[in-house]
C-alpha cells in the first residue's frame, strides 16, 4: 500500500488504475502507516507547509517502519525562493529512495539530483524522463507526471529497475 501525504489525488488514482493500493493520508502526531510501504509527498510540504513538522514527523515514522519515500519537487518557483542550494541541502536530510524532479526544478538546485536520491527520475519538457543518465522516450511531448510518478512507483515496487520503470511509466503518461 502507498500512503500519499497531502491532496495528491491524481497520484493515488494512477496507483489504483494500475492494480495498487493507495490512500490519502493525512500527518499523524505518531509518524508513518502501518503498512504502507512508500510514502509519496510533494517536497513544498516538507519545507514550506505550516503543518512541515507533522509532515516530516509522519516520513520519519514511515521510513522508521520501512516504507520507500519519494519525493515530487514540483514546479522551480519554491526552490528559487528558498534558495537552491538551501533546497538541495534540505533535500540531503531526508533522503529520498525516488525523487522526481523537472528540468527546471532540477536546474534550480544546482546540484546533480544523483547526490540528493538514490533514484533520480528527472521529467523532460520534450516527453518521457531521464534515470541515471539513460532517456526513457514518450511518444508525445504531453504527458501526465501523476501517471509518469504512479507508474514509475508501482513498477519499481513491483522489482523493476529503475530504467525498465522508467519505461514503463513513460508508456502510462504519454497523452
Amino acid at each position: 500500500m502507498f500512503a500519499v501525504l497531502g491532496g495528491e489525488t491524481g497520484f493515488c488514482e494512477w496507483v489504483v488504475r494500475l492494480g495498487g493500493q493507495a490512500t490519502l493520508a493525512a500527518p499523524t502526531k505518531h509518524g508513518g502507516w502501518s503498512g504502507a510501504a512508500l510514502v509519496y509527498i510533494q517536497a513544498q510540504r516538507l519545507f514550506e507547509d505550516s503543518r512541515k513538522a507533522g509532515f516530516r514527523s509522519a516520513v520519519e515514522g514511515a521510513r522508521r517502519d520501512g516504507a520507500l519515500l519519494a519525493v515530487e519537487l514540483g514546479g522551480a518557483g519554491w526552490i528559487k525562493k528558498r534558495g537552491g542550494p538551501q533546497a538541495a541541502y534540505e533535500l540531503t536530510t531526508i533522503r529520498p529512495d525516488i525523487l522526481f524532479a523537472t528540468e527546471a526544478s532540477s536546474a534550480e538546485l544546482g546540484v546533480p539530483l544523483e547526490g540528493l536520491a538514490s533514484v533520480p527520475v528527472t521529467m523532460l519538457v520534450s516527453g518521457g524522463c531521464t534515470v541515471h543518465g539513460r532517456r526513457a522516450f514518450a511518444a508525445g511531448a504531453e504527458q501526465d507526471r501523476d501517471a509518469l510518478a504512479a507508474a514509475f512507483c508501482v513498477a519499481f515496487f513491483e522489482g523493476e529497475a529503475p530504467v525498465e520503470a522508467a519505461g514503463r511509466a513513460v508508456l502510462v503518461a504519454a497523452r
